[in-house]
């Protein structure tokens, strides 16, 4: 593992960075993994490239401007921005004369390495973007990850961990742009499976959520989730929250002694009255009647 420091004050050109080597081969089907990383004032008009790079390279400038190459486009990442050279594409990028870079940077490699930047707001067609919070925040993650330098199994794991946690904020920096611009965030999961992962919600904790709880659990809105229920059940969340619990009401009705209200209480209503008339309402006689006319049943069996 290489390792360099040449730092004494910081207006210096200094660079801190490493290479990491895996002790384990790395799978061709792995999803991410940490290559390089590194914080770096360079020189003025310092150069990389012409050339291609194995794996993504993502720089966030923390001070300074530069040009970025691709291929035939031009790009001119300045302070606050964030940049990618992206692997096996001809590129070239270097600082401007006056006022170089300052940037710190990560570079890694994964089957899903393109999808989480372009979920990021990063792609080869849009290869910079602000960053919407503090750069320095992002250099946090590189000074944490720098400190994990020895070769072992329990550091090659925390790298990673630390490099998931850095494209979870670039996530989440770029959804909150979009909300506070009036955007519409892309859902990352199909309805089918926020429906089903809200239906299952409702089934462990019928007894004392509300809608709004559902939508929060899950980390969609309450509207959409609404229109994902109608358009995927028929139903609205809270028209089937109502219906699971009165399942469980006459469940409870025919297979045990509970009074009403500890019934009531059990599904999620405190006041007792307010059980029956919904139970009522939906199935056109009271609890308390249901129980009768099933324990009739019952006994003529």
């Amino acid at each position: 593992m290489a390792y360099e420091e040449r730092v004494k004050n910081k207006e210096e050109i200094y660079r801190v960075g490493a290479t990491f080597r895996l002790l384990c081969l790395v799978p061709e089907n792995t999803e991410l993994s940490l290559t390089v990383c590194g914080i770096e004032r360079c020189a003025p008009s310092q150069a990389y490239g012409p050339c291609k790079r194995d794996d993504y390279h993502l720089h966030f400038v923390l001070d300074g401007k530069g040009t970025l190459r691709i291929e035939d486009k031009y790009y001119y990442p300045h302070q606050g921005q964030i940049f990618v050279v992206p692997p096996d594409i001809d590129i070239h990028y270097y600082c401007d004369a006056e006022k170089p870079w300052h940037y710190t940077w990560v570079s890694f490699t994964g089957t899903k390495a393109a999808y989480y930047l372009e979920k990021a707001g990063i792609t080869i067609d849009h290869p910079v973007r602000d960053c919407y919070i503090n750069p320095e925040e992002f250099r946090a993650y590189t000074e944490k990850i720098l400190k994990y330098h020895e070769l072992t199994i329990a550091n090659e794991l925390l790298r990673n961990s630390l490099l998931y946690e850095l494209l979870a904020l670039l996530v989440n920096s770029q959804n909150q742009n979009l909300i506070n611009n009036h955007k519409p965030v892309e859902h990352d999961y199909s309805p089918d499976v926020y429906v089903n992962y809200a239906a299952e919600y409702i089934h462990y904790n019928y007894d004392h959520i509300r809608v709004s709880d559902i939508a929060d659990y899950i980390g969609i809105t309450r509207s959409y989730l609404t229109h994902i229920f109608k358009q995927k059940l028929g139903v609205s969340p809270q028209e089937y929250l109502l219906t699971y619990r009165l399942d469980q009401s006459l469940r409870l009705l025919r297979s045990t002694n509970f009074s009403i209200q500890e019934i009531s209480e059990s599904i999620g209503y405190e006041n007792p009255l307010t059980f029956s008339k919904m139970f009522k309402n939906a199935y056109g006689l009271s609890p308390k009647n249901y129980r009768i006319q099933m324990k009739e049943k019952s006994d003529k069996v």
